[in-house]
């Protein structure tokens, strides 16, 4: 039997605002995939933040079990990136690939952060994410994948810290 290729998309601040999660704004391409892939839908956030939600779901454990409890880029990181889900792919025999966003590791140094995080290809920021997502999947590895997809593009503007503080 061969394994299932697993194509992540992830937004932020989107929520069930799209079809076909119950909003009638219409992405005809999200449905279609949802209907003839795997849609999850009697599922729960663990954290009501971006970082804590997303480590949540791709280690398997809680904000205070994986150490995410906070924002990736105010600070908070994971305790052990290897408990990422891309590492026990990897062991599987997957190749992990990354297209825009990711927010649960931050660049440190001269290491990039999808190099923290372990991925084994990082194909661009978020700018044209869909169009590098779509290039990966136009020239498929011959191996099974994890493509991670993140758009920004509904992302609301976080106030500046500065300005919080003052306030």
């Amino acid at each position: 039997m061969s394994k299932p290729n697993i194509l992540y998309l992830h937004s932020h601040d989107t929520g069930r605002y799209i079809q076909p999660y119950g909003h009638a704004v219409p992405t005809p391409h999200l449905r279609n995939l949802a209907e003839t892939g795997v849609l999850f839908r009697q599922n729960f956030c663990v954290n009501p933040t971006c970082s804590p939600s997303r480590a949540s779901l791709l280690t398997g454990s809680y904000p205070h079990e994986n150490g995410m409890l906070g924002l990736a880029h105010r600070g908070f990181s994971l305790n052990n990136y290897s408990q990422h889900i891309i590492h026990r792919l990897r062991g599987e025999g997957y190749v992990s690939a990354l297209a825009g966003v990711q927010h649960i590791a931050m660049d440190q140094g001269h290491r990039k952060a999808w190099e923290i995080i372990g991925y084994d290809e990082f194909l661009g920021e978020p700018l044209k994410a869909h169009e590098r997502a779509a290039a990966f999947l136009s020239n498929l590895p011959d191996r099974p994948f994890f493509l991670s997809v993140g758009f920004s593009e509904t992302h609301r503007k976080f106030p500046d810290l500065k300005d919080a503080i003052d306030d």
